[in-house]
């Protein structure tokens, strides 16, 4: 199977769905797809060469996610399609499938990949917000998705999928994956849980510094806890509002040496979310080590997580729940518990090997 991946975000960044793409793409390859990858994204584009993965940059402008640039697609499409359909013809041999993971192809390169018989794909790992439920250009994807399986990474953003008129019939959901060989490298967790001492915890937070991800709803949680230490690693808008916001007891760094150790150094990982969350990587990656989470229910991991079993699921935008959730795993037979089922679930659900073998059969 000859396969090409697109992206022509707004901006880029080394995140979740670059992850993701890049973990799919090195998976099929290794199974014998041809894989190409065709777009603007400085960091796909550099880390497909590093992989040996024929690539071809072409740049036709910023896709239609604000309002400006949603406006100004009106005018700008005409120029923007003609670029991407003389790129998809100079492709030899031509792709018989493509995933196409941002808004402007979607929109300008569907019709003609189908009408040359290839099956398209599209790939929602962003989360759902106004930039689409408010987007002029949304009636127009509406009618294209018809056209294609629509993929996105968790049950909760195929929910709201179907919300915007999607046909049920043509959107499915895969998990995202994670490198069990690389997160799975480490002592295991019952070794360490007894080490821990009961009368303190600490907490870990990965995550954008953004409104949406909920952080500060996480410092006022522990604020009044004695004994819980919090790190958050992330960077963002809103960082210097989240430090001012926060006491002693709380650390903000931008990125950590190896996100694995980090992750083992944790007594709990909590993802705050406030909306919605398509996944929620950093949770998966956590639970693979054996390292218990809090996940709110606006985080698209917890549609497959048994709640008080394998992670704690509490309600978004709630200080007062997070606030409970950390009470309760301040426990440590409890917390162990969780932390035991979570690696076992991890480690049979959330798989690259799964991931993309799921992909594959969704390929055929």
């Amino acid at each position: 199977m000859k396969t090409l991946f697109t992206r022509f975000p707004l901006e880029s960044a080394y995140g979740g769905a670059e992850v993701q793409t890049l973990a799919l793409m090195k998976g099929l390859q290794a199974r014998g797809h041809l894989i190409s990858f065709l777009g603007s994204c400085p960091v796909l584009l550099e880390r497909s060469r590093e992989l040996g993965i024929k690539n071809y940059e072409v740049r036709i402008g910023k896709p239609p996610v604000t309002k400006w640039h949603a406006l100004s697609f009106l005018w700008r499409r005409g120029a923007m399609r003609k670029k991407l359909v003389r790129a998809l013809s100079s492709l030899q041999p031509p792709p018989n499938a493509m995933f196409l993971l941002s808004l402007s192809e979607k929109l300008l390169l569907t019709k003609e990949a189908v009408k040359q018989g290839i099956k398209v794909f599209w790939i929602e790992h962003d989360r759902v917000g106004r930039w689409l439920t408010r987007n002029p250009w949304l009636p127009e994807l509406r009618r294209l998705s018809r056209l294609v399986t629509t993929i996105t990474v968790s049950e909760l953003s195929r929910e709201m999928y179907l919300q915007l008129e999607w046909d049920p019939y043509r959107v499915v959901s895969i998990p995202n994956g994670v490198d069990l060989n690389r997160f799975s490298q480490a002592e295991k967790r019952e070794q360490r849980v007894e080490e821990l001492c009961p009368r303190s915890l600490h907490v870990g937070c990965v995550a954008r510094l953004t409104r949406d991800k909920g952080v500060d709803l996480l410092i006022r949680a522990i604020a009044d806890f004695p004994h819980v230490t919090l790190t958050i690693v992330g960077k963002g808008r809103e960082e210097k509002r989240l430090r001012a916001l926060s006491g002693p007891a709380v650390a903000i760094v931008p990125s950590v040496p190896e996100i694995a150790a980090f992750y083992r150094s944790l007594g709990v990982l909590v993802l705050p979310s406030r909306e919605h969350d398509p996944f929620g990587l950093a949770a998966a990656e956590a639970m693979s080590l054996g390292t218990p989470v809090i996940v709110t229910s606006a985080c698209g991991i917890a549609s497959y997580l048994r709640n008080g079993i394998d992670a704690l699921i509490v309600e978004p935008n709630s200080v007062e729940a997070l606030r409970d959730g950390i009470r309760t795993l301040q426990n440590p037979e409890y917390r162990r518990a969780i932390a035991l089922q979570g690696q076992a679930h991890a480690s049979e659900r959330f798989s690259f090997e799964n991931m993309i073998t799921t992909y594959e059969r969704t390929l055929q």
